[in-house]
């Protein structure tokens, strides 16, 4: 212990005396570590860490699959969920589940929150108990009784963490409802906004019908039964649905999926390649420093080899220099692990809705233990060749005037494949950032079908308590887009039900009169979307044909509706839809007049394939399931100016309305894109990081060359060779050196990007141009990198060079 506390003290002596080394050595570790650190904590959070239920793995969703109508992972209608329940063999438990928000106007300003409409049993599936309180009883679930189970986070935000919410009497879209239980912290499926579960209130009539989907199933398997038998099971029971009910249930399929694959989607992959990201530039920067520490030994082989002569054995010389190195690998931990809450804060943006949100301080025993590791592992990375390599030296070594090459041939084959294993390095990233950039350079090159910009949008649902005339809603409507329309900057507002990107269904039943009925299974779906006049307008539809839903289209008017591009190929391919008259629902409901097509309009997002789209107004469809809650403005100037304005304008309208997910369409629409963007920007980050160290490394070994064969050179130019020549050798030798790293990595990145395809959009995984791209951006910067010790090798004074040896 004596002698390593010795080593200890003598290393910080070393480390003071030489502060430009120290200093560089630490910082990069720091942020090879701390880029590490920050993923992990990430990686821990979201793919280590079980989900916060009883046994998670063996909870799973029950989706229907409607490949046919474009819908893979489709919401399951409630009679097939009634059916499932009964013939099922694979689950012990089967809860259903619908969406839901309410306006709490109760204990402070009006909030609107999201939630869960549950069966009773939901969290007895789920595995999870609330952290105080209790959940529904049956009998509570039978009668839809007014009780309310709140999260975590609107207890502490609204609520103060108030020991005595249990039996309070909370308003919620003004109906009274008594808080029963709070859930644990960190409680979420699907969506971690959720901030209250209610009974489901599902009548017998809505449990029989096989048509509206809008439920979510969870189920836990049965001990004993595998993910693959209940997918058997599953399919078993929808061809038997399929035989019962061939007109909602014909192509209808049904697929198992765990909880866990169903909330991470590409969440995975994207943090182990971003993981696989920084674990290579930290390999590289401890190439790096490999490099670096090969180089200072020549100026201290002097000092090893008196250390040696005097009795030091290799592996004392060894473990000297290993301690140098795992104090400044420990330095960079340290001040890595100091930087990891920022690079937490950036990778919070990467996780899932699904899954409980990043803890402010990831400073935990888990994230402590791998920095730990890490640093330790980094250290005998970095410094165990060159300790090799310098514990080889001789006492007559270092007396010789040639000892100058004292770390010999073999330290120069290392430098050589460090460098070359930075190149490889830097080219497999340099590829994963350029596949990523085209991924999104095409996908907003997509034509979403309307102006984007200059739109603000917010949400106001208004509960159905108040709101439940018609008339009433439309009131509320018409008044704010009324006052909004009045807004200096202001061109055009009005509502619409959803809005472009938000979501990926709304979808309703539709009859073309005079038309073929559709055969069993074939889908017969369009996307329904119903506003206030004006709505088409507002966000730049394009007009192809007829007109847009305008102030003609009120109540008591005949019956107009719009329909897309897609929809008018699809049924009109080589005539006018205009005057032909459709229904949608139930085979009994009005008849509406095609009166206008618009140019496709991205509804879905930019990914997921085009499907019909028809656009009606709301005075003419009061009884609609389709309610108008988003509010879209556009305005000449910045959408975010008139933020506050809106809020007033709804607030004159009805003081108790709340609103929500004020958001510019911009802003929307980059939601689609976010996690590609984000991996796009962190890909980026760390490949030119590697790239840096690379050309580092390259220069470092190349000025490093020139001062080894310096004498050489020199008689070459005092013998007639020419500066160019002598260019050419030191720039030759690097050049084949970034070929060799070129090669390798050129192998590896081929291999490597595979792992990307799931997030690309428009480019392969080896596409030749992105290669091809990176490969010349890399050769320029290698041969700039070997210019410059070139050019000074060229510089040599051969008398001078001579003199010296």
């Amino acid at each position: 212990m004596d002698a390593f506390l010795a080593d200890v003290r003598y290393s910080l002596r070393l480390l003071v005396k030489s502060p430009g080394f120290t200093a560089i050595a630490i910082v990069t570790l720091a942020l090879g570590i701390g880029a590490n650190t920050a993923i992990f904590s990430a990686v821990d959070a979201v793919l280590i860490r079980p989900l916060p239920y009883a046994d998670p793995d063996r909870v799973v969703l029950v989706w229907e699959d409607n490949t046919a109508a474009g819908f893979p992972r489709n919401t399951p209608a409630p009679g097939n969920f009634t059916d499932w329940k009964r013939m099922q063999r694979s689950f012990s438990g089967i809860a259903a589940t619908r969406g839901g928000s309410a306006s709490v106007t109760s204990d402070g300003p009006p909030e609107q929150i999201l939630g869960r409409r549950v069966s009773q049993n939901f969290f007895d599936v789920l595995g999870v108990r609330p952290a105080i309180g209790r959940t529904f009883t049956e009998e509570e679930d039978r009668t839809s009784a007014a009780v309310v189970v709140i999260s975590d986070g609107l207890w502490k935000r609204r609520y103060g963490s108030d020991p005595g919410i249990l039996g309070r009497t909370i308003l919620m879209s003004d109906n009274r409802y008594q808080v029963i239980g709070v859930m644990p912290r960190g409680f979420v499926l699907r969506d971690r906004e959720i901030d209250y579960w209610t009974p489901i209130d599902l009548t017998p009539a809505v449990l029989a019908d096989h048509g509206s989907h809008f439920l979510n199933v969870v189920a836990r398997l049965a001990p004993g039964v595998s993910l693959a038998a209940a997918n058997d099971d599953m399919q078993r029971v929808a061809k038997e649905l399929e035989r019962q009910f061939p007109n909602s249930n014909t192509n209808v399929g049904a697929v198992v999926v765990p909880v866990k694959d169903d909330a991470l989607g590409n969440t995975r992959v994207e943090l182990l390649v971003l993981m696989g990201a920084a674990a290579a530039v930290l390999l590289i920067a401890c190439a790096n420093l490999a490099s670096l520490l090969l180089s200072r030994a020549v100026g201290r082989r002097g000092e090893l080899a008196v250390r040696a002569a005097l009795g030091a054995t290799r592996g004392r010389l060894v473990r000297q220099l290993v301690v140098e190195a795992a104090l400044v690998a420990l330095a960079g931990g340290a001040i890595g692990l100091a930087l990891a809450p920022a690079g937490t804060a950036v990778m919070a943006r990467l996780t899932p809705r699904g899954v409980a949100a990043l803890p402010a301080s990831v400073l935990d025993l888990r994230l402590l233990g791998f920095t730990l590791a890490v640093s330790l592992v980094t250290a005998v990375l970095f410094s165990i060749v060159p300790a090799l390599h310098a514990s080889r030296v001789s006492l007559q070594d270092a007396l010789q005037q040639s000892a100058r090459s004292a770390v010999g041939g073999g330290g120069r084959l290392t430098r050589d494949a460090l460098v070359v294993m930075q190149v490889a390095a830097a080219l497999v990233l340099l590829v994963g950032a350029g596949l990523m950039l085209r991924t999104l350079a095409n996908l907003r090159a997509i034509d979403v079908g309307f102006r984007t910009d200059h739109m603000m949008t917010i949400r106001t649902t208004l509960p159905t308590a108040r709101y439940r005339d018609p008339q009433k809603r439309l009131a509320f409507y018409e008044r704010v887009t009324a006052d909004a329309r009045r807004l200096p900057g202001v061109e055009q507002a009005a509502y619409i039900s959803v809005l472009p990107f938000t979501s990926q269904g709304n979808s309703i039943y539709f009859a073309i009169e005079g038309g073929a009925p559709p055969k069993p299974g074939e889908p017969n779906d369009a996307l329904y979307r119903v506003g206030t006049p004006g709505y088409l307008s507002t966000i730049g539809a394009r007009l192809i044909d007829g007109r847009l839903i305008d102030e003609r289209d009120v109540a008591g008017a005949p019956l107009a509706v719009v329909i897309n591009e897609t929809m008018k190929r699809r049924y009109w391919p080589e005539t006018s839809p205009l005057g032909h008259q459709m229904r949608f629902g139930s085979r009994d409901t009005p008849l509406f007049t095609i009166v206008g097509v618009v140019k496709d309009i991205k509804e879905r997002g930019y990914e997921l394939t085009m499907k019909p789209a028809i656009y009606l107004s709301f005075a003419q469809t009061p009884t609609t399931w389709a309610l108008p809650e988003f509010l879209a403005v556009r305005v000449k100037g910045v959408p975010t100016e008139i933020a506050d304005a809106l809020r007033r304008i709804v607030a004159a309208a009805d003081p108790d309305q709340p609103i929500a997910a004020v958001r510019t369409m911009d802003e929307i629409l980059e939601l689609d894109v976010a996690d590609r963007h984000q991996q796009m920007v962190l890909l980026g980050a760390f490949a030119g990081l590697a790239l840096l160290l690379a050309s580092l490394g390259l220069y470092g070994v190349l000025s490093y060359v020139v001062l080894q064969r310096s004498r050489e050179l020199g008689l070459r130019m005092a013998l007639g060779a020419t500066a160019g020549s002598v260019v050419r050798i030191v720039v030759t030798r690097g050049l084949l050196l970034t070929g060799t790293g070129l090669a390798i990595g050129l192998g590896l990145a081929w291999a490597l990007t595979r792992t990307l395809q799931n997030l690309l959009y428009g480019v392969a995984a080896g596409d030749p141009a992105t290669f091809a791209a990176v490969v010349a951006l890399l050769g320029v910067i290698a041969l700039a990198a070997c210019y410059v010790p070139a050019r000074r090798a060229a510089r040599l004074d051969p008398i001078a060079v001579l003199r010296a040896d």
